[in-house]
């Protein structure tokens, strides 16, 4: 068995002693030790790495995490670690990368890693599903903006419409006020239509992307 000398010991033993939960002790003791820490014995090393860059995440520092999760995938690539804590670290790890990305409104560069996540395993992939929904939804499409712009102006043509009831309709023509009242009702709910219509649209071609990319995924999977 390799014994640490005991400064790095003393290092590694400092680091494992910050509470779990305290992501910004683990973040400042990692970036004040780093270069120590990158003297540590492998295993001990790999752990802080895996450690520091779950805490960035958690604070919210999304920048630095992103580049912290491209060096810890390429350490686990080149060191094959196939599992760390008793979980896929791997996986784990690309996930909360995309989860940074669609954070920081990278929603194509985050939907690209969701849909590799799901072909390596169309199973179990949840998390991944529901996030590139997020991502969909958050990407405007350029049809949905201009079925927006159509029922906002239909909305608008509708306000001047009314305008047009009260001050000339009403007091001059008070025998077509029925009438342009009931006009511009259907208006109102011609507009309210095309907004919502739009949007139901949206979600539902959301829906279908993910079901058919899982699809396909699951059935190449069994292939």
């Amino acid at each position: 068995m390799n014994f640490l000398p005991a400064y790095r010991l003393k290092i590694y033993r400092n680091f494992k002693s910050i509470e779990a939960a305290d992501f910004h002790g683990i973040v400042r003791y990692y970036e004040r030790f780093e270069q120590d820490i990158h003297q540590l014995d492998f295993d001990e090393y790999f752990d802080c790495l895996a450690s520091y860059t779950q805490a960035l995440f958690e604070i919210g520092d999304h920048r630095k995490h992103l580049v912290m999760c491209d060096f810890l995938l390429e350490t686990i690539i080149i060191q094959n670690v196939e599992s760390w804590g008793g979980e896929d670290l791997y996986t784990k790890t690309l996930l909360s990368k995309a989860t940074s990305q669609y954070y920081l409104q990278e929603y194509e560069l985050s939907a690209h890693i969701l849909q590799e996540l799901i072909k390596i395993n169309p199973e179990h992939s949840e998390p991944a599903k529901k996030l590139w929904e997020k991502c969909i939804l958050r990407q405007k499409p350029g049809w949905l903006m201009r079925i927006r712009a159509l029922g906002v102006g239909v909305l608008l043509f509708t306000a001047v419409f009314i305008a047009f009831e009260i001050f000339v309709v009403a007091p001059f023509f008070s025998e077509h006020h029925a009438t342009v009242q009931l006009a511009h009702n259907l208006l109102m709910i011609l507009g309210i239509l095309i907004l919502f219509a739009g949007e139901l649209r949206h979600v539902w071609f959301c829906y279908y992307t993910i079901r058919h990319f899982s699809q396909k995924a699951r059935h190449k999977k069994h292939l």
